[in-house]
Formats: structure tokens, C-alpha cells, sequence
């Protein structure tokens, strides 16, 4: 049992460590959960059959002439079974509408899925007919790129980052926390940490050298 919970906490950390990081949205966590509990029902039906290829650590204590007891296969089953049930309960999985599945790709989605409602496709026609923005997108991030056609295409860009702006996760709140934690000691624990917290939190790689040089008599 020892080694099968060593293969499905890895799995769980693998996951978790996915859903890190400051480019992540609400659809690619989505997708990526959803991808981990059907692979969830896949590993069950393996195991049923004797397959353990997704558990190398419980692979390794099994000889090659033995088998798990029939026991041992329904307690991990069922352990399974209800981690899918807990995903169900913590995690909603909801999928975009296809009326809204352009978000990811505005070049690529059928037109005919599209709401007819407000200027969204004829925006969509638009940029499709445009050389220079299918250019900008293939070289941006997709919500880079939606904020850059706020002026051109306030109604389409405001959908898209209406769905891609939201935290998907809490990371960003950890590494505040964990930030903190380094910065403000018990022998520090006076220091007003807002300025020190902003410039280690900061993705800009900071000038300090040429900031005290300025500062030097």
C-alpha cells in the first residue's frame, strides 16, 4: 500500500506543480483537471486488469511471477474511485460554451458557433481578414494579445479576458505569503515589508547598481 500511495501522491504533486505559475488561466487549469480525472478512470480500468504501468513504485515490489491480491486491487480501486469523487467536489471542471471556444483561438473556431448577439463575430471576421493581427497573435500570449485589441475590439477583447484574467488558482497568494515569511523575522518584525515584498514579488529584473550609483555623494 506504501508504494501505491507513493505513485498517486507523485501524480497529485505532478498536477499541482502544472497548476502553478503566473501565465496559468481558469480554461488551461480546467482542461488540466479534467485531463487527470479521466486518466484517473483509465487507471482503474488497468489496474483491474492487472496493469500497473501508471504505479512504477508498486510495479517494482510486485515479482515477476506474483500477482496483487484480489483484495489489494478493490482497496485501490475504491481509493481511486474516490479521489474522483473528491475532484468532483473541490474542483469544478466546467468547459467553455462553444459559443465562446473562439476565446482560445479567434482564427480557428467555426463562425456558425458563434453568438449572433452583439459585435463578437463581426470583430471575429475582422481580425481574420487582417495579416498583421494574425501575426501578433501567433507571437503573444492569448491574453497578452486580447488586451492589445481593447481600442480595436473593445466587445471581443472584454469577453476574452473576462474568462482569462480571473486567479485560477491561490498560487500567486502563496508566494506572497511565502515572500513574507523571508522578509519579515522575528528580529524584523517592525520592518513595514510592502516596498521590499513589491520588488521581490516583481517579474522585472531590477537595476539596483545603477539605482545606487545615483544615489552615491
Amino acid at each position: 500500500m506504501l508504494a501505491y500511495l507513493a505513485d498517486v501522491f507523485s501524480a497529485l504533486s505532478e498536477l499541482n506543480h502544472s497548476l502553478q505559475g503566473r501565465e496559468l488561466n481558469i480554461v488551461t487549469a480546467s482542461e488540466k483537471l479534467a485531463a487527470f480525472k479521466e486518466k484517473l478512470v483509465l487507471w482503474i480500468k488497468r489496474v483491474k486488469r492487472g496493469n500497473l504501468v501508471n504505479f512504477p513504485c508498486l510495479e517494482e515490489t510486485v515479482t515477476e511471477n506474483s500477482t496483487l491480491p484480489p483484495t489489494f486491487v478493490a482497496k485501490i480501486v475504491e481509493h481511486m474511485q474516490m479521489l474522483c469523487t473528491s475532484f468532483d467536489g473541490y474542483f469544478s471542471c466546467g468547459e467553455l460554451q462553444t459559443c465562446n471556444i473562439w476565446i482560445l483561438n479567434p482564427f480557428m473556431q467555426n463562425l456558425e458557433d458563434v453568438d449572433d448577439d452583439g459585435s463578437i463575430k463581426e470583430d471575429l471576421i475582422d481580425m481574420r481578414h487582417n495579416c498583421g493581427i494574425q501575426m501578433e497573435f501567433t507571437n503573444s500570449q492569448l491574453d497578452h494579445f486580447l488586451a492589445s485589441q481593447r481600442e480595436a475590439y473593445p466587445a471581443l477583447a472584454t469577453k476574452g479576458l473576462e474568462v482569462l484574467v480571473p486567479f485560477a488558482t491561490t498560487y500567486l497568494c502563496e508566494q506572497g505569503f511565502s515572500c513574507l515569511l523571508h522578509i519579515k523575522t522575528k528580529s524584523r518584525n517592525r520592518l513595514n515589508s510592502e516596498h521590499d515584498m513589491r520588488v521581490a514579488l516583481s517579474t522585472k529584473t531590477l537595476r539596483f547598481d545603477a539605482i545606487m550609483e545615483k544615489k552615491q555623494q
